[in-house]
């Protein structure tokens, strides 16, 4: 029947005998025969360019139920459309993996107080019109630009007004973003009062050193931040270059005591 057991069908796919069952748990790669007795799996030869696809794939992160995308694909043309969106996934990370290097090395070389020129004014009540949206803190840029993205879709207003991103104060695993821009009637308020500011020329990535900055000097000038935090970006990032890109950030504080 030219079948074999999986510990030679795991030499034969440069795999662990482990990693073989756990392609069957998760039905990736089933046994062509399982002995009733013994539970011994057996293979076939010809499995073994699954095996060595799962592995591939898994070794780039590839999501499993993509993975079984690509198993049971029916032609060709299927496969290179699941892959090719996989390789538009996999240039985005590393992309991203890139700009968080490069903003390791801007922290390494700055110096001990970042030069940020930091001033407190006190603003009137401001409302936007936008949306709320659920953001991750580990995907904070990712997913704060895709709701922003949403925003511009949506509100031709505000191809002519900055957009503003409203933060809590302090970050959790998910928390509420609201996007928008100044409005009135707006469906979200930013309260009035004493508000921090400094401005940000870089990618959207390195903005942790200008929020350093700016709440440093907030903490030793004895204010007392109680958020929001916003971010008002003032250049396009679809027509300005990362190192061009201006955010105004900004967060508010208590009343003097």
């Amino acid at each position: 029947m030219g079948l074999m057991p999986i510990g030679e069908f795991a030499r034969l796919a440069r795999l662990t005998v482990k990693a073989v069952r756990h392609y069957d748990a998760e039905g990736l790669l089933v046994p062509a025969s399982v002995d009733q007795h013994s539970g011994y799996r057996y293979y076939r030869a010809e499995q073994v360019r699954t095996a060595t696809t799962i592995a591939l794939l898994r070794g780039l992160d590839v999501p499993l139920p993509v993975v079984r995308e690509v198993l049971s694909a029916p032609d060709d043309a299927t496969v290179a459309a699941v892959l090719g969106e996989q390789r538009e996934r996999l240039a985005a990370e590393l992309a991203r993996r890139e700009q968080a290097l490069r903003t390791l090395d801007a922290l390494r070389r700055a110096p001990e107080r970042v030069p940020y020129a930091v001033g407190i004014t006190d603003r009137a009540p401001v409302r936007l019109n936008g949306r709320t949206g659920r953001v991750r803190a580990v995907a904070l840029d990712e997913d704060t630009g895709a709701l922003c993205r949403v925003v511009l879709r949506e509100l031709a207003e505000a191809g002519r007004a900055p957009l503003v991103a409203v933060f809590p104060l302090d970050l959790v695993d998910e928390f509420d973003v609201h996007v928008g821009v100044p409005a009135a009637g707006g469906d979200a308020l930013l309260p009035g009062g004493p508000w921090a500011t400094t401005l940000h020329v870089g990618p959207y990535p390195q903005l942790p050193l200008a929020y350093t900055a700016l709440l440093e000097n907030v903490r030793e000038h004895g204010h007392r931040p109680v958020g929001p935090v916003t971010e008002t970006y003032l250049t396009d990032p679809s027509t300005a270059e990362p190192e061009e890109l201006v955010t105004r950030v900004a967060v508010a504080l208590g009343a003097e005591g």
